[in-house]
């Protein structure tokens, strides 16, 4: 079964499967409503290009799961969660519904022009090696792996 996917750098690909993030902030709207594979690219994250504020949340947040990054949590290459796109709407829109201080604001980008695509019945999944590509792409799902 083929599905949609969409490749995205660590920590994000990460902190979808893990709860942390709800909405993926992009440069551009989908009309693409449905089920969506939440890929890692192989570019790896480099925390120099970081502020501070960022790491510190992001390490807020892996120890508010009783989690330490990014051990296991830190997976090149591969698909890490499925998800339900369910909406795409303008990211400044969304960010007036969210808390100021939340980990959704500190992990998306809702400037004006940016679109917020929200993620619901967001499932981890035993990671599998994909190849991603810009945008959305289509990936074969592995056998025995339930939607």
């Amino acid at each position: 079964m083929k599905i949609k996917a969409i490749s995205l750098w660590q920590p994000w690909a990460s902190l979808i499967a893990w709860g942390g993030k709800k909405y993926e902030t992009r440069s551009w709207a989908t009309n693409y409503r449905g089920p969506l594979l939440i890929c890692a690219s192989r570019k790896p994250f480099n925390p120099l290009v970081y502020e501070g504020a960022f790491l510190n949340t992001l390490s807020t947040f892996w120890g508010s799961i009783n989690h330490r990054f990014p051990s296991r949590l830190y997976i090149l290459g591969c698909a890490v969660a499925i998800v339900e796109l369910t909406n795409c709407s303008p990211a400044a829109v969304v960010a007036q519904t969210l808390e100021p201080r939340s980990y959704e604001m500190a992990f998306g980008d809702f400037t004006p022009g940016r679109w917020a695509w929200t993620l619901d019945n967001i499932r981890r999944i035993e990671p599998f090696p994909v190849k991603g590509r810009q945008g959305l792409f289509e990936v074969e799902l592995p056998e025995g792996l339930i939607l």
